[in-house]
């Protein structure tokens, strides 16, 4: 099995014409250690893919890291994500 790299266009089986797919946008991450005495605040942005909050939710618990606080907004680039992030 063949898995394309993200960006790479794809060969339909049926016709063989190959075609553009959808491609997760590049994460941005802002890490502010400054703002927040008590805790590191990690930006997020990336697009609004079905599932991110989670898979992002997930890698940082098995970092072992708290999240303490959250905010998530989605506007015309993307979603926002800014979790202030303590060791477990």
């Amino acid at each position: 099995m063949i898995i394309p790299r993200a960006g790479a266009p794809v060969t339909d089986v049926q016709s063989g014409n190959q075609a553009e797919t959808d491609t997760d946008p590049t994460p941005i991450v802002i890490i502010d250690q400054d703002s927040d005495p008590n805790a590191t605040v990690v930006e997020i942005t990336f697009g609004d893919r079905l599932g991110a909050l989670l898979d992002t939710m997930s890698a940082l618990k098995s970092l072992g890291l708290n999240v303490v606080k959250a905010n998530v907004f989605l506007d015309s680039s993307g979603k926002h994500n800014k979790f202030s992030i303590t060791k477990a």
